[in-house]
């Protein structure tokens, strides 16, 4: 488990350079004001998220990187889910992209990274 005095700026770190580099992406592709939404959206979400993780219950204790093991085990499961969930997901587009004669390698490249995810994860996790 990784260690730092600052725990709780975390999540907001992550949350703040993924925003910012999705806004970059905008102003590239879409001009100033993609971009500007994209990022005020990334500000609110980085102080909500702080906010968040400073509250004393389940889920700001996971936000603010000070789970117990019973909190750990609940965003284990949430994160199995919400793999399994997108697995589903970009294997249902596939069909559809497929039905529609559109493009599909970005659903299958989803889906591919998915399955060999969990058998890399099988593998080192094996009990």
């Amino acid at each position: 488990m990784m260690r730092t005095k600052h725990a709780r700026l975390r999540v907001p770190a992550v949350m703040a350079v993924g925003g910012s580099a999705i806004a970059l992406a905008s102003l590239i592709r879409s001009g100033w004001s993609a971009a500007l939404s994209v990022e005020v959206f990334t500000v609110i979400a980085t102080i909500a998220y702080y906010a968040l993780g400073g509250r004393d219950s389940d889920l700001g204790a996971v936000i603010g990187s000070r789970p117990d093991e019973r909190q750990a085990s609940i965003e284990m499961r949430a994160t199995a889910l919400a793999g399994n969930v997108m697995c589903v997901v970009a294997i249902v587009g596939f069909v559809i992209a497929t039905a529609l004669g559109d493009s599909t390698w970005p659903f299958a490249f989803f889906a591919v990274v998915g399955a060999a995810s969990f058998l890399v994860g099988s593998v080192i996790f094996r009990g």
